[in-house]
């Protein structure tokens, strides 16, 4: 039987399937994206909520039952772009900041958090644990791979000053602007403030699916809202797992909200059940499924 540390690893590793674009660029030039492989040694620096769990710290059969979840390609998440804004990573820190820019700031905060991750994906005790390429095609791959993720440490490397700490003060700007998608990063660091429950509900409502995951998944109470509402953004999750153009980039989410809601929300059934919502609060949820098609066919996601 999985602890709760372990639904809440879950959970983080399938947010880290939609952060594939962790290192991709969206340049001309971008190299690629990090493989499957990568992920699954992403387990506690990725969205890791309360997480004590050290990197490689889960058995085998955790991590593989996580994987399988991943979608193969991924089509969620928030890209990055790492030549959008000119100078190192520690000026753009300072010029989010001091122009208190909202899309800026939840930007260089992903930049940060992504600076995380590839510590993690260069440290020796990661690569070799990895099986060697079994082609030139693959080690070629391979070396652009590592060559992308020295140049973005490089750049993490110019960061004066407690990363931590300075994530957290470009988060607030951003959820200050009210951009998408910053209250839940904000409450995956353990911060319980009123703006950022509101925040992840909102950004919930209007379709960002880590917000929605991450309702979905808890007490409703834990938002401070009532059960119905809690209902038609799991209903959405379900509704949005179902459209044919983009339901399999959801399903994943959806899947783990259900199971870790076992862990963290109090229910007693890996499953949402659905059988006896209203129909005001099946409108809700299908209106909420819309936004999600909507952002994630828009790139939004």
């Amino acid at each position: 039987m999985l602890n709760r540390r372990h639904y809440i690893t879950l959970f983080a590793l399938i947010l880290a399937g939609s952060a594939i674009l962790l290192i991709t660029r969206r340049s001309s030039d971008a190299s690629g994206t990090s493989t499957t492989s990568d992920i699954r040694q992403i387990i506690s620096s990725n969205h890791a909520e309360s997480n004590p769990a050290g990197v490689g710290a889960l058995p085998a059969v955790t991590v593989d039952s996580a994987q399988k979840k991943i979608p193969a390609t991924p089509g969620i998440g928030r890209l990055i772009d790492w030549n959008k804004y000119p100078g190192t990573l520690d000026s753009q820190i300072h010029r989010a900041l001091d122009n208190h820019d909202g899309e800026m700031a939840l930007d260089v905060a992903d930049k940060l958090h992504r600076c995380k991750i590839v510590s993690v994906l260069l440290n020796p005790s990661y690569s070799s644990q990895l099986p060697p390429p079994q082609d030139v095609v693959a080690q070629r791959a391979e070396v652009q791979r590592v060559l992308e993720y020295q140049r973005i440490d490089a750049n993490c490397q110019t960061i004066v000053g407690d990363r931590e700490q300075l994530r957290s003060r470009l988060l607030d700007v951003a959820i200050e602007k009210k951009v998408v998608g910053a209250a839940v990063e904000s409450f995956y660091l353990g911060v319980r403030r009123p703006d950022v429950l509101q925040g992840v509900v909102q950004d919930a409502q209007v379709g960002d699916i880590n917000s929605l995951t991450s309702v979905a998944y808890r007490k409703a109470a834990d938002f401070e809202i009532s059960a119905d509402t809690q209902r038609a953004i799991r209903y959405a999750l379900v509704v949005a797992s179902n459209e044919p153009d983009v339901g399999k980039m959801v399903r994943p989410y959806l899947d783990i909200a259900e199971t870790t809601a076992v862990a963290l929300g109090g229910e007693t059934s890996p499953k949402f059940d659905n059988s006896n919502l209203s129909d005001d609060v099946r409108n809700q949820g299908k209106a909420i499924a819309e936004r999600i098609v909507s952002r994630i066919k828009r790139g939004h996601q």
